[in-house]
């Protein structure tokens, strides 16, 4: 029996000494853990990267600035992407020579995003997994999800533009009526298209990456939609529409005639599920209804007013908008020519405007609640131009409360119907005539004017470029439609109204409306990480003279931006934001012509563009 109490006394002794070691182990790893934690504690930790760069012992900061400055380089080298014998250099950003305002991003990298995720990796979850993470991204390393946005829409028409013989589009089989309403069929064509799914996984691959590898289009072979053996089988079918007859369509007191010569040829094929059957073609139809669209369409217009002595007065009443509703009126004139013809009458939607003449001296608005201001000073003929029709489409524009305002909304189609003139864009090898310059002055007007409202912003992003006319930097917003937008909200409980005026090279906003005692502050902006431009670039060109120099894109200096923003309520509540601001770096590229003939051959798969020199230093931890 000593024997056996002997042993059980042992054993417990040895369970309590195991414990006391299992103890120890785990209080010397968390030790080391809570140790390791406190030596970086200002750091990101071990093993923490981006692609080819190793953040591994940088500060906040420090990362933020070698992913920018990577992300500058690597934008402004671009790949190249081709199809058969033809190539064009897509980079993150398309530019204009003339006007930094239809400067925009085909591709978006958010470093800051980037770095608070590499920043919380051993900073995230229970007490026990902020002590285990560190140690094992240490030893196995760990991977940030990239943070870039590729703007697919745009890089397809980019490369479209620069590429036009890299696709065929199918082309359907098609009727063609011709004046004395004989049919004939013009057969359909196959086509090779982009494989969309394609080009957007291998670019961001790259963008992700930073890879100078180039890039060869994939394309898709495609049949067309509908075959001549389609048609065959419809003409009986279309000789009984094909009436010798006018049509006539009616509205009001108006009306138009189509001759059987014009309406004949809307015709063509549709594909459903279950055949194919004729239908009218809207696009076909397009240039005859253009001309009604013309005279009948008009826009819902919001009444707008103007402040004197403190009272709403109206120079633009509401309008109720109409437009024309060609898909349905086409189909009204089809089942009407399968009978006798008779006059057609429009299908015109109407859409009630939100604020009507009426009301508006129940909106409270009293006084000025803030004021935003540019100097243009500088700008070419076109560019003043668009900020006066700018300017003016905010001219009395009634933001109700609660509203989330959309500049870009509010300023409607930007196009020459609206007034604006165009300035050239450079994309790729093609330079192009676009709208929008001049417009980005009044998206920074309006930013400033909520800042000064007290505001608070919903979107906002700064300019590419620094640019001179938006000082001091960092007070600035783009804006590019359909993207990137300027939003705010109006909280204040009460209508606010724009007024917009320009005295001499200035553009002033005021924001009239009620003050609720809210104060608004900013401080001045900080810039920093100043950077030169890259040297300038010189690419040869067989499209100009010889020797002739033409240059393309001009050097801007980078730099960073911020200020405070602080808005104190009634209430003694606060809030606070930092509006930060990237400008990049670019160097100047001008073309050179040379002899016919002495251009290298295009980069093939396998030749890499000039490194954009990303490999970062790390730190130590």
């Amino acid at each position: 029996m000593a024997k056996i109490k002997n042993i059980a006394v042992h054993h417990y002794f040895g369970v309590v000494r195991f414990i006391m070691i299992v103890v120890l182990v785990l209080a010397a790893t968390i030790g080391v853990a809570f140790a390791y934690r406190t030596a970086v504690a200002s750091q990101i930790l071990t093993g923490v990267t981006f692609g080819q760069i190793n953040l591994s012992g940088l500060t906040r900061e420090q990362a933020q600035n070698q992913l920018q400055s990577a992300w500058d380089k690597f934008s402004q080298v671009g790949i190249v992407v081709s199809a058969n014998d033809k190539q064009v250099i897509l980079k993150g950003l398309v530019s204009s020579p003339t006007d930094p305002d239809l400067t925009y991003e085909l591709v978006n990298f958010d470093t800051a995003a980037a770095v608070n995720t590499a920043w919380s990796i051993g900073r995230r979850g229970t007490w026990l997994q902020q002590i285990i993470e560190p140690i094992l991204i240490k030893i196995t390393g760990y991977q940030i999800d990239p943070k870039i946005t590729l703007e697919f829409d745009r890089v397809k028409e980019f490369i479209i533009l620069n590429l036009p013989e890299a696709q065929k589009l199918p082309r359907s089989a098609d009727f063609v009526i011709d004046d004395q309403s004989v049919v004939k069929i013009d057969p359909e064509q196959s086509g090779l298209v982009i494989d969309d799914e394609y080009l957007a996984e291998q670019i961001l691959e790259r963008f992700n990456n930073f890879s100078n590898r180039p890039l060869a289009l994939k394309l898709i072979a495609r049949d067309p939609e509908i075959k001549t053996t389609d048609l065959e089988s419809l003409l009986p079918e279309l000789q009984v529409y094909l009436k010798p007859a006018s049509l006539e369509f009616k509205f009001n007191d108006q009306k138009w005639v189509a001759e059987p010569k014009v309406w004949h040829q809307w015709f063509s094929a549709v594909k459903f599920e279950a055949g194919t059957t004729i239908s009218f073609n809207q696009n076909k139809a397009a240039e005859f209804f253009n001309i009604i669209k013309k005279e009948v369409d008009q826009p819902a217009r919001e009444g707008k007013f103007e402040m004197q002595n403190n009272r709403v007065t109206t120079f633009e009443p509401s309008q109720v908008g109409q437009e024309v509703n060609v898909a349905a009126i086409l189909n009204k004139a089809q089942l009407g020519v399968t009978g006798e013809i008779t006059p057609v009458e429009l299908v015109v939607s109407e859409t009630e405007p939100k604020l009507t003449t009426e009301s508006v001296n129940n909106l409270g608005i009293k006084e000025i609640i803030g004021v935003g201001k540019s100097n243009f000073a500088g700008s070419p003929r076109n560019r003043r131009k668009n900020i006066a029709v700018g300017a003016a489409a905010l001219n009395g524009i009634v933001i109700q409360p609660e509203e989330e305002f959309s500049l870009i909304k509010t300023l409607g189609n930007i196009d020459a119907a609206a007034g604006y003139l165009t300035e050239l864009v450079i994309k790729g090898d093609k330079t192009v005539p676009e709208f929008g310059g001049g417009l980005c002055q009044i998206g920074t007007t309006t930013f400033r004017s909520a800042l000064g409202s007290g505001l608070p912003i919903t979107e906002r992003r700064s300019h590419s470029y620094r640019v001179p006319y938006y000082e001091p930097a960092g007070t600035d917003a783009t804006i590019y439609d359909p993207k990137p937008d300027f939003r705010f909200k109006n909280d204040t409980g009460n209508a606010i109204l724009i007024q917009t005026k320009i005295q001499g090279d200035e553009l002033i906003f005021e924001f009239w409306g009620k003050k609720d005692g809210r104060v608004a502050e900013q401080t001045k902006p900080r810039v920093y990480n100043i950077v030169r431009p890259p040297e300038a670039k010189l690419v040869e060109t067989e499209d100009l003279p010889v020797g002739q120099k033409k240059c393309t894109e001009r050097a801007h200096v980078g730099a960073d931006a911020e200020f405070k923003y602080t808005v104190t309520y009634p209430s003694s509540e606060k809030k606070e934001v930092v509006f930060k601001s990237h400008y990049v770096p670019w160097q100047e590229v001008c073309l050179i012509g040379v002899p016919k003939g002495t251009l290298s051959k295009p980069v093939t798969d396998g030749t890499a563009l000039p490194s954009a020199d990303i490999q970062g230093q790390s730190g130590s931890n």
